[in-house]
């Protein structure tokens, strides 16, 4: 229950003003919020280390000046959104008062059905908190980073740099510890059980955001289709469980990052382009950046894909820009000479990829400058590359069993659901595909380039550094799941454009539209 309290009030309280600044009127706001908060908490730690003072010092003060900006937004969008208002209230006037009461009763009930859903499915795995159990990483090397955190910048720095433990990983990114020191900081640490089990209860609502982003592929169908988007986002939590096992709840960090990670594709890579999903897609590869050095790698990998998705490249661009299209803003009436016009798309992908990266590769920096190295490439292993490679095919191989279903289905999908696909405005299938295998091929490298035994290492961790690839081929067979469904069962409501990133969205008081504007919205 402390853990519980941590994460609803240390990190989620914190966290909602931003949340609801991204996303006013979806159901992820709830899941959302204690990740900004534990991004908050690892940002501090980041601070603590690399200045002085404390990690609740630093924290206070962050979340203290996030939400004071977030306040500041708001304050500026009302006054600018006065005439918007206006328009809007007279379209309500309009209308018919029983049809907006029923569009208005219809989209807070889907909003409170995804809501509850999805907390359903995550409280069915999370039964497993009552074992108690404390993985051996979750004991060497996040609660021992939680206690240094705990101790102030001397101590963390420190016991970083101490030889004693480098058995912990010192180079590991902060979130994870950084949360269970607040679990500290709150509860005290009479149980060490408080840090772990908030781990575990972040990771629920790191998936939950993943789930939130399934069910809102279904769009504004019919009803059975978002049924089935919001069970299938439910099951795909339950499987990313599933998938970690006992890891999953004993306080490691690996399903952690993969469902952030999982959840930034589905948000940044699978729907339809809009402000919402790429600054929840960015939140997500922030924590995935913070949680492991794998999800670093990662959340590097789904950025660029991101900028490349969101500022294409060749006759892609071209196209948007024919249609209007072509980015975040509205398109320029004149348009600048096609070196400029280049200049400032480049900037742009480029910005895409490290505002959001700033905080993983400042860590990485600083735990570079501090002199901190990870065993991994200390030395060579002795053993060829190829004999490495072999073994390492063979361990992740015998992990991925879902994979073969998965390109059965998307083989099948790209034949069958590709319409369907295209006109629910979901992207291709392709750039899931990129992520997923360029991750793996990041862990490929590392195993045969490392130092350990390969096959002891294999043994001890291949299980859990496939997580995120299992969870995200789930998570695409779910997709295709609600993609049949919605172009089986649905109908794509306002000539096509599904609002996608919006699904399950209460209109806001005094709109009698159940979708948010489509300025709200990027093109195509």
């Amino acid at each position: 229950m402390t853990a519980l309290m941590t994460v609803l009030l240390g990190l989620g309280v914190p966290g909602l003003l931003p949340a609801l600044a991204v996303a006013p009127r979806s159901p992820v706001v709830i899941l959302l919020a204690p990740v900004i908060g534990a991004v908050c908490a690892a940002l501090a730690a980041e601070l603590e280390l690399g200045i002085a003072g404390s990690l609740f010092g630093w924290y206070l003060a962050i979340v203290l000046v996030v939400n004071l900006a977030v306040i500041a937004w708001w304050i500026a969008a009302w006054a600018r959104a006065a005439p918007a208002r206006a328009e809007r209230a007279v379209s309500a006037a309009r209308q018919s008062s029983r049809a907006w009461s029923r569009a208005h009763i219809a989209a807070w009930a889907w909003y409170f059905g995804t809501v509850a859903a999805l907390l359903g499915a995550l409280a069915v795995p999370l039964i497993g908190l009552r074992s108690q159990l404390i993985g051996w990483d979750s004991n060497s090397i996040w609660l021992t980073h939680a206690l240094m955190i705990s101790g102030g910048h001397h101590e963390l720095l420190t016991d970083l740099q101490n030889p004693a433990y480098a058995f912990s990983n010192p180079d590991y990114p902060p979130l994870v510890p950084a949360s269970g020191a607040l679990a500290f900081k709150f509860f005290g640490m009479s149980s060490l059980l408080v840090a772990t089990d908030t781990t575990v209860f972040l990771t629920a609502c790191a998936l939950g955001v993943a789930g939130v982003g399934i069910a809102a592929a279904a769009g504004h169908t019919g009803p059975l289709p978002r049924a089935v988007a919001i069970a299938t986002g439910g099951a795909v939590c339950i499987a990313g469980f599933a998938v970690a096992g006992e890891y999953g709840i004993d306080g490691h960090a690996d399903l952690m990052w993969a469902a952030a990670a999982v959840a930034a594709i589905v948000w940044g890579l699978v729907l339809p382009r809009s402000t919402q999903a790429l600054v929840v897609a960015w939140i997500c590869a922030i924590a995935a950046s913070l949680t492991k050095n794998e999800g670093l790698t990662t959340a590097l990998i789904v950025l660029v894909l991101i900028a490349l998705r969101y500022r294409p490249l060749g006759l892609q661009a071209m196209r948007q820009r024919r249609k209007g299209q072509d980015g975040l803003a509205e398109r320029p009436r004149s348009r600048p000479p096609p070196l400029a016009r280049r200049a400032r798309e480049w900037t742009e992908r480029a910005a895409f990829v490290l505002v959001p990266a700033v905080p993983g590769l400042a860590w990485a920096g600083q735990i570079h400058l501090a002199g901190i190295r990870d065993a991994f490439f200390a030395s060579s292993s002795g053993q060829s590359l190829a004999g490495r490679a072999a073994a390492t095919i063979d361990g992740m191989g015998g992990q991925l069993k879902i994979a073969p279903v998965a390109v059965l289905l998307l083989v099948a999908g790209s034949l069958v659901l590709r319409r369907h696909r295209e006109r629910a405005q979901l992207a291709s299938p392709a750039w899931l595909w990129i992520a997923c295998l360029g991750s793996l091929a990041v862990i490929f490298a590392t195993y045969v380039f490392g130092a350990d035994p390969i096959r002891w290492w294999l043994q001890t961790s291949v299980h859990r550094t496939t997580i995120f690839a299992q969870v995200l081929l789930y998570a695409d067979i779910g997709i295709w799941l609600v993609t049949a469904a919605a172009g089986t069962f649905g109908h794509v409501s306002e000539a096509g454009r599904p609002a996608a990133s919006q699904a399950a969205e209460p209109p806001a008081a005094g709109d009698a539209r159940v979708a948010a504007s489509p300025g709200a919205r990027l093109g195509g």
